[in-house]
């Protein structure tokens, strides 16, 4: 990739494609490029975006630089990069998950901690994690690729996945697997959300999908989905009850047999598929979820570059409503998020031989219910 160092040119092209009819679903797709540097990526596996009174802003941990970098979606174009204390009073460690509420409150988690930075990126305030849930016995509160960190602004809290380091999976089915820490108080609150059925009759033997895929909330409800299970559930935050549909045909992933060989926890895995992290779109009351589906083609050798997608559509009531098959080798999983422009699909996988370093680029889906 050339780069002039005098000079930075930040270009969007949009192209936007004829309106797609899939029954239910009427949908447009956009497509945003945003010219970059080598200062930056052409993917973010750890982001957030949120709305300022002038524009839409998307926040990107850059691992390699330990930075922060901020794109304009509505301008399209790279706003800054700042980097990141290690040491001192304002130091951070490695980001594994981040929230931004709005420019001046964004969240981030480093395995043990939680910070909130205010819009130089210093620290507002810290919690400890570890001292916080150390003599609960509940496991590690979490937040990764899958489990994505959210802060609720009406119970003041943040939620995190429950990992049971060193616990068979038969005991882990009967352990609880999602907390919310109250920010004001300090309290923690045990969510009786467990592994499903499913899980319990094979005791635990899914292989590798075992984590539960979590963005946020829709209709005051924490939406929430086993990577080894076609379902979507609810958990009512007023009523603290759960809510699950069975409407659609339920889909498991086969259990596999316990062995200490890691190349047949990775066959497993690409043959079957996981069922990825809900995204709540409250601007259109609806939810998406992608399944990373076994590969498309009958080659004999195949590897996770391989894997199709399939992004489902579910309405508020949790009802499967669409599929959209979903080309293959174009978007990078799980870098992708929602705002009142429409649903952003990272276009950056990695088995794609015309991708080009020098562009962050999105396909933006645009659904709309047919009456």
């Amino acid at each position: 990739m050339k780069i002039n160092i005098g000079f930075f040119f930040f270009i969007i092209l949009v192209s936007c494609s004829k309106s797609k009819n899939h029954g239910k679903i009427t949908f447009d797709k956009d497509e945003i490029k945003i010219s970059i540097t080598s200062e930056y990526l052409n993917s973010y596996q750890v982001q957030s975006s949120f709305s300022n009174e002038k524009s839409l802003i998307l926040i990107g941990y850059n691992d390699k630089r330990h930075s922060l970098d901020f794109f304009n979606l509505g301008h399209g174009e790279v706003m800054k990069s700042k980097k990141l204390d290690y040491e001192g009073p304002n130091g951070i460690g490695k980001i594994e998950s981040l929230y931004a509420h709005s420019s001046d409150s964004i969240f981030v988690y480093e395995l043990g901690k939680l910070h909130l930075l205010n819009s130089d990126l210093s620290i507002s305030q810290s919690w400890d994690l570890f001292q916080i849930y150390g003599d609960l016995n509940l496991g590690i509160p979490q937040c990764n690729f899958y489990f994505k960190l959210y802060y609720e602004s009406n119970h003041k809290s943040v939620y995190f996945f429950m990992n049971q380091m060193g616990v068979s999976p038969l005991e882990i089915a009967k352990l609880p697997l999602m907390t919310s820490l109250n920010l004001e108080t300090n309290e923690v609150n045990v969510l009786p959300i467990y592994h499903s059925e499913y899980f319990k009759s094979v005791s635990g033997q899914v292989g590798f999908m075992t984590y539960l895929g979590f963005y946020g909330k829709l209709d005051n409800q924490l939406i929430y989905n086993y990577q080894y299970e076609s379902t979507m559930n609810g958990f009512h935050l007023d009523e603290e009850k759960l809510h699950e549909t069975l409407k659609s045909k339920l889909q498991v992933v086969p259990s596999i047999p316990q062995t200490n060989d890691p190349q047949a926890y990775d066959q497993h895995a690409i043959e079957n598929p996981h069922y990825l992290s809900p995204i709540p779109d409250p601007w259109r009351n609806l939810i998406y979820s992608i399944v990373w589906d076994g590969p498309s083609d009958a080659n004999s050798y195949k590897t996770y570059l391989d894997k199709s997608q399939v992004l489902r559509v579910f309405n508020k009531d949790l009802e499967l409503i669409q599929t959209v098959p979903l080309p293959d080798r174009t978007y990078q999983i799980n870098n992708w998020f929602v705002n009142e422009n429409g649903l952003y699909l990272n276009k950056a996988h990695p088995g794609d031989t015309l991708l080009k370093e020098d562009n962050l680029v999105f396909d933006v889906y645009k659904f709309q219910v047919d009456s």
